[in-house]
C-alpha cells in the first residue's frame, strides 16, 4: 500500500511539474502554437497556483533527499531541478507581467489571484426591457452602488462579446459588480445576436443601432437610479470592444443619433476582422465563421458591410478619451488591429492609450483591466468624482 501511494505521490509530482513547464514554456512560444495558445489563456489565472504547487514539491523534495540516502534519490533530485527551472521561469514571467501592467497604471497580485475573486458572478439588481425588435426583448441588466447619494454617480455601461453571436450583458458580471462597489451606476446592454456557423442572420446592421437604443434608454433614466447622463464610459469586450469603438467613431462624427460617451473602455477590440477570420483560434482550435456570420457572408464579398462596422472608418480628432488593453499573444483578436487603431488616433489627434500585456491571451486580467481603467479615469476631471 505504501508503495502505492508513494507511486501515486509520485506521478501526481511529476504531473505538476511538467504542467508548470508546459506553461512558462508555451507563453514564450511563437503566438498561434498550440502550446501558446492553451497556456496564454490560462496565464495569470494559473500563476499563483502554479508557483505555490512548484514551493510545496520543491519543500518536499529538500525534506526526502535529506532524510534518504538511498536509490530513491534520483527521482527526487530530477524533481527539484525541474521544480527549480519551472519556477525560474514562470517567476521571471510573472515579474515582466506585473511590470507592462503597472506601466500601464494596473496592479497585480499573485494573492487576489488565489481567491478566484475577480472570476465571481454576480447578479444584477434589476433588468429592464428597453427595446423589442425581431420578435425580441431587448434588455439592460443594472448594477447599483451599495449606498445611496444625493449627488448624481458617474454611469458605466456595457456592451458584452462572444463573436456577436452569443454570450448576454451578464457575461462579466464580476466587473459590473466591481464598478458598482466603487461608485458607478453599472448598466449591461443586450443587443440582437447573429447564429454562430450562419450567414442567415447577420447583424452587422442592427447591433449598433441596438446599443444606440439602449444608451438612450440609459441618458434618458440614468438619473432614476442616480446616475450622471453627462458622465458615461463605456466599456465593451471582444466584440463588445468593437461595437464600442464604432459606436464612439459614429457618435462623435454625428453619424449615430445617441450620447457621446465621455470616455471609452475597449478590452481586446475586434478591429481587424480579417485576421480573426484567416487565423483566429482559441484553446488551439480554430474558430471559424464568426466574423462571417456577423456580417452575412465572406468577407471579401461584402466590403461595403466590412467597411460599416470598422472602428478604423470613422477615425476623427473628436473621439471621446479611450483606453484600449490588449494581450500581446492574443491567438483570437490581432493586437496589430489595436495597434492600428492607435497609430490612426495618434495621426487625427485624438486620445487614446494602449496598453500591451505581455504572455496574455484573449481576456487578459480583469484584476488588471480594472485598476488601470480607474487610475486611467483619474486624468479626466469628473469621470471618477463622488464615485467612492
Amino acid at each position: 500500500m505504501r508503495k502505492i501511494l508513494g507511486g501515486i505521490g509520485k506521478f501526481l509530482m511529476g504531473l505538476a511539474i511538467v504542467i508548470s513547464l508546459f506553461f512558462s514554456l508555451g507563453v514564450l512560444g511563437e503566438r498561434l502554437w498550440k502550446t501558446t495558445q492553451i497556456s496564454t489563456v490560462f496565464f495569470t489565472m494559473a500563476l499563483p497556483f502554479l508557483l505555490l504547487i512548484l514551493l510545496i514539491i520543491f519543500g518536499i523534495d529538500i525534506f526526502i533527499l535529506r532524510k534518504n540516502d538511498g536509490k530513491k534519490r534520483r527521482f527526487f533530485q530530477v524533481s527539484m531541478a525541474l521544480a527549480l527551472i519551472a519556477f525560474a521561469l514562470l517567476s521571471v514571467e510573472t515579474v515582466q507581467f506585473k511590470s507592462a501592467a503597472s506601466a500601464g497604471g494596473g496592479e497585480y497580485s499573485l494573492l487576489r489571484g488565489l481567491t478566484m475573486e475577480d472570476v465571481k458572478m454576480s447578479k444584477p439588481d434589476e433588468q429592464v426591457v428597453y427595446a423589442r425588435h425581431d420578435g425580441e426583448d431587448l434588455s439592460i441588466s443594472i448594477y447599483k452602488p451599495k449606498n445611496e447619494r444625493k449627488t448624481l454617480r458617474p454611469v458605466y455601461v456595457y456592451i458584452h462579446g462572444g463573436g456577436w453571436c452569443s454570450n448576454n450583458a451578464e457575461t462579466n458580471s464580476n466587473m459590473h459588480r466591481q464598478m458598482a462597489d466603487v461608485g458607478f451606476v453599472g448598466f449591461s446592454i443586450n443587443y440582437r445576436l447573429c447564429r454562430s456557423g450562419s450567414y442567415d442572420h447577420p447583424t452587422w446592421d442592427k447591433a449598433i443601432y441596438d446599443c444606440a437604443e439602449g444608451m438612450n434608454w440609459i441618458r434618458k433614466h440614468a438619473k432614476e437610479y442616480g446616475g450622471d447622463p453627462d458622465r458615461i464610459l463605456l466599456a465593451g469586450e471582444s466584440a463588445g470592444g468593437n461595437l464600442v469603438l464604432q459606436y464612439a467613431g459614429m457618435t462623435s462624427e454625428g453619424k449615430l443619433d445617441a450620447p457621446v460617451p465621455q470616455a471609452v473602455l475597449a478590452e481586446y477590440p475586434v478591429v481587424d476582422l480579417k485576421w480573426t477570420a484567416d487565423h483566429g483560434h482559441y484553446l488551439g482550435v480554430a474558430t471559424p465563421g464568426i466574423c462571417e456570420a456577423y456580417i452575412g457572408g465572406k468577407l471579401e464579398d461584402h466590403p461595403d458591410r466590412l467597411a460599416f462596422v470598422s472602428p478604423l472608418t470613422y477615425m476623427n480628432k473628436n473621439l471621446p478619451p479611450t483606453l484600449i488593453i490588449h494581450g500581446t499573444k492574443d491567438t483570437l483578436v490581432s493586437i496589430e488591429g489595436s495597434e492600428e487603431y492607435k497609430r490612426q488616433a495618434d495621426e487625427a489627434g485624438a486620445d487614446v492609450k494602449l496598453i500591451e500585456l505581455p504572455y496574455s491571451n484573449h481576456g487578459t486580467d480583469q484584476q488588471v483591466n480594472r485598476t488601470a481603467l480607474l487610475n486611467w479615469l483619474k486624468g479626466y476631471k469628473g469621470m471618477l468624482s463622488n464615485s467612492n
